[in-house]
């Protein structure tokens, strides 16, 4: 190894002197284009820095401030003298990894040699090294906070953010003549003069109302209703949402009301004193069980109202008769009207109607008979009796019936009321009404919608003894 290292000393040493005597002959010759250049790069500029040796070594052209002492010289006449320009920059720089130690000379003589002749020709760009380190440093912090932004990963779609009027817009304008559910089977409008033309928004209000608590796991009012945990899921409170979501689809005002119990009577008896409080403050209310459905998410109310005629000048309230069978039949042999569905607005005679109702089951009113609906006897109803059985008689022409296969039953039921709008699940609702809940609110529609009623819940939420609180006694 000893005549390599020789044979490089000798080789670094002509490299210098030949650049000495280039730079010389240039000078000699006074070339004023490129003098004032050179001087200045050796002061003011940095020499660039070019890490690949083998890039450089083979580059045909010359790269201004390897050695700053020679201007601009035509690339040829370098290339020629000097083949291997960068082989002396690399040796007199300890701080490039790239050379070969098994080039370099290790001979401490060869080395002080080596330096002299290199700092008597011109500055090392080792001395402009610090301020391209901090450049390089700056740009690579840079990067890498750029990279550590990109590299950061989405944690998954916000689904607080996914609201039932983004899931589902209304399919119809209020008063178009024409509904087709996913395209097909349309529903016509009977005039082409509709009663509703524009829609209603918050003076329309949809209303549940419930005295039980309904805040065991999977129920509503427990911290999670959830699908992968379907076996907890509970059915009226599967309704219960159904209702609330279909309110802020079509922008109506949503009430869940707390209801007190009654000491001698079914709760269901709260109805007429408890839904006029409400309806004082809208135009239309809605009361629906928490065992039945808007079956047609994206079908406006008011659209349904056009459908069955409802008319503010002759329908005070509107209900569903329910199926044929014997025991939903009155005295009279005619069939009940089903009060878990009603349309309500406010006019006088609504309230009137209300009075009577809940005047009905009391001792010593109006109608004795309906004392023995206070309470379930069999298939006996209770509330739904004392109406039908009574209450309509006295105002035939302000109650609208309306079609139990549109808005009441199931088609399982196989009554004939197969629930196309409202659909109503009377019997299995810890099975059938699950079922219906999950067509409506598949995958993680169920825990998303859950949450945000859970969330939004001081808006609506409200008692019995609230309303009359604020609104006194309603009548």
């Amino acid at each position: 190894m000893a005549v390599p290292r020789s044979n490089r000393a000798v080789l670094l040493a002509a490299v210098v002197f030949v650049t000495i005597f280039l730079g010389l002959a240039h000078f000699h010759l006074n070339s004023p284009s490129e003098s004032t250049p050179s001087a200045k790069s050796g002061v003011d500029e940095p020499a660039p820095f070019v890490p690949e040796k083998e890039a450089a070594a083979a580059a045909p052209t010359f790269v201004p401030g390897e050695d700053e002492e020679i201007g601009a010289t035509p690339a040829v006449e370098v290339v020629a003298e000097t083949p291997k320009p960068e082989e002396h920059h690399h040796a007199v720089t300890p701080d490039k990894p790239e050379a070969d130690p098994a080039e370099e000379p290790s001979d401490p003589e060869e080395i002080a040699e080596a330096e002299e002749l290199a700092a008597n020709a011109s500055p090392t760009p080792a001395a402009a090294s610090p301020p391209l380190s901090r450049s390089k440093s700056r740009s690579r912090s840079t990067n890498m906070s750029t990279s550590m932004s990109m590299k950061k990963t989405p944690t998954g779609p916000n689904l607080d953010a996914f609201t039932p009027e983004q899931w589902i817009k209304p399919a119809v304008k209020v008063n178009d003549p024409e509904y087709y559910p996913y395209g097909h089977w349309p529903s016509k409008l009977p005039s082409d003069k509709p009663i509703w033309t524009k829609p209603l928004g918050r003076k329309l209000c949809i209303i549940d109302l419930e005295s039980r608590r309904f805040d065991k796991p999977g129920q509503i009012w427990s911290d999670e209703m959830t699908w992968n945990k379907s076996r907890e899921v509970h059915g009226p409170s599967g309704g219960t949402l159904n209702h609330w979501v279909y309110s802020k689809i079509h922008g109506y005002q949503y009430y869940h009301i707390k209801i007190n119990g009654y000491p001698d009577r079914r709760d269901s008896w709260k109805k007429p004193s408890v839904l006029s409080q409400v309806l004082k403050k809208h135009d239309v209310c809605v009361f629906i069980d928490s065992d039945a459905l808007f079956n047609r998410l994206d079908l406006p109310l008011e659209w349904l109202m056009n459908y069955w005629s409802i008319s503010p000048q002759n329908n005070s309230l509107a209900l569903p008769y329910d199926p044929d069978t014997q025991h939903n039949r009155d005295r009279r042999g005619n069939l009940f009207l089903n009060t878990g569905f009603m349309i309500m607005q406010n006019k006088n005679k609504t309230y009137e109607i209300f009075k009577e109702w809940d005047d009905c089951a009391n001792d010593g009113g109006k109608f004795p008979g309906c004392t023995e609906f206070r309470n379930r006897k069999g298939w006996q109803p209770t509330d739904q009796g004392g109406f039908g059985t009574f209450i309509r008689y006295e105002y035939p022409d302000e109650i609208l019936s309306l079609p139990c296969t549109e808005a009441n039953g199931f088609p399982e039921s196989r009554s004939g009321c197969d629930g196309k709008f409202i659909k109503h699940v009377w019997i299995g609702k810890e099975d059938r009404l699950v079922q219906a809940v999950g067509a409506v609110f598949p995958g993680v529609l169920l825990e998303t919608f859950h949450k945000q009623f859970l969330k939004e819940s001081e808006n609506f939420k409200t008692s019995e003894d609230d309303l009359i609180k604020q609104n006194g006694m309603p009548w």
